[in-house]
């Protein structure tokens, strides 16, 4: 074996010893949680602000007269103070026509650091977009980045979690990891004051995360999220790449007799992708 291939065996063995993985048994799950923690930060260091374009497919799967609603939307992720990634969005296509009168899409402008000002305008523009929704509950959970909160060292006291799978996805050990949320106040705002739970496609041994599915279900809903990354080539990092949204709503007409009352029930999804993806300087 040459000295090269040695030196190269050798650090991926380090790499590997570092999480505590066996070729059997997989990651155990403190070394997991402590890299993934490590990951959320340094990925928010160096995103910095990354732009890309939304295009978004809605619809209303309760009713079979209605209209798809089709969104072009610009998208900035802006990586903040430990390792909080905020997603803001503009709205500048509805179904093929403009969807404001503008000289210049604000977002398109947003530069790093962000200032008190630059911050409360994306804020204005992301609920402005909203409103533009099929339905308002879309809304809830449609932050791409959003469920890597969930990891932030932070954070992680919130929840318990559960080592569920290891596997070989790619060539690369990718372990599934299932959380549930135990703290208060929670950590998103949702009806009931229902505790978020799902699960993250981590890769054991950068502590990346590829997937992640974020669920709210209660008595009269469930709304669910699906998030896929894929590593872009150019900016070098994990990205976003499609996200789908189902969400399911049951109105009881008499909600005073919750055993006989009659209900009707709504189901909206959306089916997103992202593209274009650039960093965004000073």
């Amino acid at each position: 074996m040459s000295l090269t291939n040695r030196c190269g065996w050798v650090l991926a063995a380090a790499l590997v010893g570092s999480m505590g993985i066996d070729a059997q048994k997989g990651p155990a799950l403190p070394d997991l949680r402590r890299a993934a923690a490590d990951y959320v930060l340094r990925y928010a260091q160096q995103l910095s602000a990354v732009a890309a374009e939304e295009d978004s497919l809605q619809l209303n799967t309760s009713a079979q007269e209605f209209t798809p609603r089709h969104l072009r939307s610009d998208v900035v992720l802006v990586g903040l103070d430990d390792g909080f990634v905020a997603g803001f969005r503009d709205v500048f296509e509805e179904n093929g026509a403009a969807a404001a009168q503008r000289q210049v899409r604000p977002l398109t402008r947003f530069r790093m650091p962000p200032t008190a000002a630059l911050l409360a305008q994306a804020r204005a523009l992301s609920v402005e977009s909203r409103r533009r929704y099929i339905s308002p509950a879309l809304g809830l959970l449609d932050e791409p980045t959003l469920p890597l909160q969930c990891l932030a060292r932070k954070n992680q006291a919130r929840f318990t979690f559960t080592l569920e799978s290891v596997s070989t996805m790619d060539g690369s050990q990718v372990a599934v990891l299932r959380f549930e949320e135990q703290g208060t106040p929670r950590l998103i705002p949702s009806p009931d004051n229902t505790p978020v739970s799902g699960r993250l496609w981590i890769d054991v041994v950068s502590g990346a995360v590829t997937r992640t599915e974020l669920v709210l279900r209660g008595t009269d809903f469930e709304y669910r999220t699906t998030v896929t990354y894929k590593m872009d080539p150019t900016l070098r990092l994990w990205l976003p790449v499609g996200m789908q949204q189902r969400v399911d709503l049951v109105t009881r007409l008499n909600s005073d007799d919750i055993t006989n009352s009659l209900i009707a029930r709504q189901s909206f999804e959306a089916r997103t992708t992202y593209s274009a993806f650039r960093f965004l300087r000073e």
